[in-house]
């Protein structure tokens, strides 16, 4: 539990049946001499010089940096003081930077817990440790006091213990010059000096910097997240958020990571970012607070790329610019009015007339429907993209046609019987040159573009969000 004193959050252990009232005296090395702890009270054990951990595994030193660095975290920020502590500390338990570095990662993944470490005087240490770094910021944080608690509940130690402790590491603290980072070249230079001892810059007055360790996602609207990077478009990624809004930065696995909210009504921002990101790797995209998939919502950039640079953008995206015609407005479609489509097969056949001696032909647009909607999925979020007078079209292909000479629609021909295909006999030629045509035919396909400007007429007659252009000039040369 954590007591309030004056204001400051004041850390409070769990009552345990063990402690170091319970432990029996102990000697740990230091530095190859032997200190005895001297005993004060029956339910109290502390000692008069620093204990330093040595004989730590890599893995024991791997999670003694861990639990501290889990302390620096718990408040969701980092500041100067506490990373130059831990490193300090680093060297202290005579670990590397590996130590360090895989200690960071661990805490970072969000699978590490507070973890024993090595002997009970090592665990004490840790302990005194983690407190040194609560406190470095001056400020003891509730989610560190509680991760203090319960540490000291996993390895025994009591209240008036853990104020000893928090006592000695108070005094370690005072006992150091505060120091923070040089922003030229990275060394340390002490509070209230004018100059670094390292470069030689000026230093103007400084605030001890307190680094964020998570974004806060909005809950609604978009939000574009990016790394630092070496990469030759970083900066103007960099200067694009900027224009578009508010930049947060936070620090993760040791770089500067950056977050630009933007409202769903300005999608065409987010394409900014997204082509200003378009050689960066480390970046992710957030719409209301949910993680999408970057690659889902901005597959329609390469195309949306050509589509600025075509001749004419509204031919494009009907691909008039190839030759290869559609009629929704979006070449991604894949269903093209062209002989070879195979979306005019969607339906089937029936008898019509008094006496059933005709055909004609049915169209599935509920069928169609779902070829449009798989076939674009990926580039739903486009915002040239007409969803309205897709349907519109879709509406306006009629919902029977039949086969006539010289009509707007011809059978398509298949020379094996095919389920729901319908033979058919034609008679072709003139005079003595006629001949007999039999062959199967699994739907329909147009003849020319006649029946494409009666479907884009009406479908342009009944939409309010049409294409910037007409029938005529789509289906005109």
């Amino acid at each position: 539990m954590d007591r309030p004193t004056g204001g400051r959050t004041q850390v409070s252990c769990p009552q345990g049946e063990q402690g170091l009232a319970t432990s029996p005296p102990f000697e740990v090395g230091l530095k190859g001499r032997t200190k005895e702890l001297v005993k004060k009270r029956p339910d109290d054990y502390t000692t008069a010089l620093k204990v330093t951990p040595l004989g730590l595994t890599d893995k024991e030193k791997t999670d003694y940096l861990a639990n501290l660095w889990l302390v620096a975290r718990a408040d969701r920020a980092l500041s100067a003081q506490e990373k130059t502590l831990i490193e300090e500390l680093q060297k202290g338990i005579q670990a590397k930077r590996a130590h360090n570095t895989a200690a960071q990662k661990a805490v970072e993944s969000g699978g590490f817990s507070l973890t024993k470490v090595g002997s009970f005087a090592d665990q004490v240490q840790n302990l005194e440790d983690m407190v040194a770094v609560a406190l470095a910021d001056s400020d003891l944080a509730q989610p560190e006091a509680d991760l203090i608690a319960s540490f000291c509940g996993m390895i025994g130690i009591q209240q008036d213990q853990l104020d000893l402790v928090t006592s000695d590491a108070s005094k370690r603290l005072k006992g150091q010059a505060a120091t923070v980072p040089c922003a030229k070249c990275g060394a340390q230079i002490q509070t209230g000096a004018r100059f670094c001892p390292s470069c030689g810059v000026a230093i103007g007055p400084t605030t001890p910097a307190t680094t964020a360790l998570e974004f806060d996602i909005p809950k609604s609207g978009y939000a574009i997240t990016f790394a630092e990077s070496t990469a030759p478009g970083f900066l103007t990624a960099i200067e694009v958020a900027k224009q578009i809004g508010s930049v947060q930065t936070v620090l993760k696995n040791n770089k500067t990571w950056y977050l630009v909210g933007i409202p769903l009504e300005r999608f065409v921002d987010v394409v900014r970012m997204a082509k200003a990101l378009s050689g960066i790797r480390n970046r992710s995209i957030y719409r209301d607070g949910q993680q999408m998939d970057w690659d889902e919502v901005f597959g329609f950039i390469w195309c949306a790329n050509q589509r600025d640079h075509a001749y004419n953008s509204v031919e494009y995206c009907f691909g008039k610019d190839e030759n290869r015609i559609n009629p929704w407005g979006c070449k991604q479609a894949r269903m093209d009015w062209t002989e070879w489509s195979s979306w005019f097969s969607l339906g089937r056949w029936e008898q019509s007339g008094l006496m059933n001696k005709r055909v004609v032909w049915v169209f599935d647009k509920d069928r169609i429907r779902h070829d449009l909607a798989t076939n674009i999925h990926r580039f739903r979020f486009c915002p040239y993209l007409r969803e309205k007078f897709v349907e519109a079209v879709v509406v306006s292909i009629p919902e029977k046609v039949e086969v006539k000479e010289n009509g707007p629609w011809k059978f398509n021909a298949v020379y094996e019987e095919t389920p729901g295909s319908i033979k058919v006999v034609q008679r072709e030629g003139n005079g003595d040159f006629s001949y007999t045509r039999e062959f199967y035919a699994d739907g329909v396909r147009p003849r020319g573009l006649l029946a494409l400007k009666e479907i884009l007429t009406r479908a342009f007659g009944i939409c309010l969000e049409k294409p910037e252009i007409s029938p005529d000039a789509l289906v005109g040369k």
